[in-house]
């Protein structure tokens, strides 16, 4: 193997555990939104599930998930105003 080669795998290595990160965000936001009640419907109109991969630094918790979802909808009005019946402050 190239020393070349043995560069692109630690990159590689290193994204992959990311999007992975990444993916498990993102379904434990799922999780928490159908919970809710708050449908894929919403989630499209609001590009809620982009928006809050951006915005979250969190462990990926669906607890920590849930109780940050208050100051995600203060960063974002369109989410505010779609997310504020399924999320009571």
């Amino acid at each position: 193997m190239s020393w070349f080669s043995k560069i692109k795998s630690l990159f590689s290595s290193a994204s992959e555990i990311e999007e992975e990160a990444q993916n498990d965000v993102e379904q434990a936001f799922l999780n928490v939104c159908t919970d809710a009640g708050l449908g894929s419907k919403i989630l499209d109109q609001t590009n809620g599930v982009e928006l809050f991969k951006a915005w979250y630094e969190g462990d990926g918790s669906e607890q920590d998930i849930l109780e940050s979802i208050p100051c995600f909808m203060e960063s974002h009005p369109v989410v505010n105003a779609k997310f504020t019946r399924f999320f009571k402050r």
